[in-house]
Parts: C-alpha cells; structure tokens; sequence
C-alpha cells in the first residue's frame, strides 16, 4: 500500500485530535459546589495624612495668644479573614461561578485634631486644649459576586469576578476641652477652668460594587488553594463628630471607605 500525501496529513490530523482531546481531559473539572476560608490584607485607596500649624504670638485682648493647630488622619490598613461557599458550572474550558463570603478584621480609621492655646498677660497665663478623636469602624462587610474563568491543564483556574459588597460602619466620636489659668479673668473663653467633654456614635450600612481577579489550584480532588485581588469600592460614609459649643458644635465628617484587598483562599469541593 503506497503512502500518500494525503494519508499522511490524515494520519498527522487525527494524531492532533487524539493530542488535543488528551489534554482536554487532562483540564479540572471545576463544577460543583465549595465552601473556603479566606485570610489576606486591606489597605485603603487613600493615603494617611498628618499636619501642624504653629500660631505664632498674636495680641488677643490684653494679652498675648500662642500655640498650634494639628491634624491627623490614619487608613485602613490591617489584616482580614472570612469564610464563604459558592456554585460553580463548567462548560469545556470556561467556569461560570456565583460566590458568597463574609469578611471582618481589625480594619478602620481615624480623624483627630488638637487645637492647643497659651496666652500670657506678662504676668497671669492660661492654656486651652481640645482634642477632639473619631474612629471609624469597618466592623464586617459581605460580598456577593459572579465570575467568569478559564480552565487549564495541570489544575489551574484563573478567574475574574465582580458583584456588590455590604458592610457595617459604625463611628465614636469623644471631644475634651480643658482649661487652666493662674486667673479665670483673663481668658478669652465663656468657659471656666476645668475640663469638658461631648461624644458622639453612629452605626449604618454601607453597598457598593467590589471587583477582582484570582488564581487557584487544585491540590487534589477536592482541596483547592488560591489567591485573589478585589478592589472594594464603598461609598463615602457620613458619621457625627463630637464637639464643643465654642467651636462650632459638632457636625458631620464625610470619609472615604473603599479599600483593596489581597487574600489567600482555601475551598473544599463537594
């Protein structure tokens, strides 16, 4: 029997199938049900701040006023874990999936600012401090998302997901005002010596999108690990601050709250 171009480019074709359907069958089947345990980092999208104004010596009334004004602003920034389950199908190479999960950590921030006075008369002097401190809490936040991945050989799943995130926000505020002079008549202040305080909380419930992207791989049958970006994009939140009849009372501070995440993943496949 000769043996042609023909039978051999048949030949080489069919050897390309049986290759191809090889490897194909080499590629995880990621369909099923999984629940896994999460722990990772969360840093904010806003950097921290710190500031101090120094009040050079100004005549205020018969006497002489000095001191500084100082901010500062932390981020979030902390570690995280959690638990979730979700639904995986899978159709040749592509894994459509919907995911749970519910996170919580030691994450928040805060906004404090300090005004500190001296004041002199050449021969009485006073001080004037007021801190004023609010922390802002991330106490939990859950997210529910769909993803969209690819399958390859040798157990790996690259993914991307997005969906919507929950959380809870809760705020306390405390403001301190503390006065002292030599003689209560030459402070500038309707107050008397002594300290005063105000406080103020608030609590509430925060949606926003959140997005990512991961990497996992199967160890065995039914053990995964994994890694995972997502960006959680919550609103500002508004929260009370505490404050003192002379500096204007109170009010309301707007902060942002979206942050980024990294976390390694450990899912269980039923």
């Amino acid at each position: 029997m000769r043996l042609t171009l023909g039978h051999l480019g048949a030949g080489l074709m069919l050897s390309a199938l049986a290759t191809a359907g090889a490897a194909a069958q080499q590629v995880t089947d990621w369909s099923g049900f999984y629940a896994g345990i999460y722990a990772g980092y969360a840093l904010d999208n806003v950097a921290a701040t710190s500031s101090t104004t120094t009040i050079p010596p100004t005549p205020a009334g018969g006497s002489v006023i000095s001191g500084t004004i100082g901010s500062n602003n932390t981020r979030i920034e902390g570690v995280l874990g959690g638990i979730g389950a979700g639904y995986a199908y899978q159709h040749n190479q592509f894994v459509l999936g919907v995911d749970g999960a519910v996170h919580a950590g030691g994450l928040g921030k805060t906004r404090s600012s300090t005004l500190d006075l001296q004041g002199t008369d050449g021969v009485d002097s006073y001080t004037i401090l007021n801190t004023t401190d609010t922390s802002i809490n991330l106490d939990w936040y859950t997210t529910l998302t769909g993803s969209f991945g690819i399958a390859f050989e040798q157990d790996w799943l690259f993914y991307i997901k997005g969906g919507a995130a929950v959380a809870n926000v809760s705020s306390q505020s405390d403001s301190t005002l503390d006065v002292s002079a030599t003689d209560p008549a030459i402070l500038p202040l309707p107050f008397p010596p002594g300290t005063s305080t105000a406080s103020a909380s608030s609590s509430r419930l925060l949606v926003g999108p959140t997005v990512g992207a991961g990497v996992e791989k199967m160890l065995n049958a039914n053990v995964s690990l994994g890694a995972e970006y997502a960006f959680v994009g919550l609103p500002d939140a508004t929260v009370p601050t505490a404050g003192l009849a002379l500096f204007g009372g109170g009010g309301n501070l707007t902060v942002p709250m979206g942050f980024h995440t990294v976390k390694a993943t450990l899912k269980y496949h039923f």
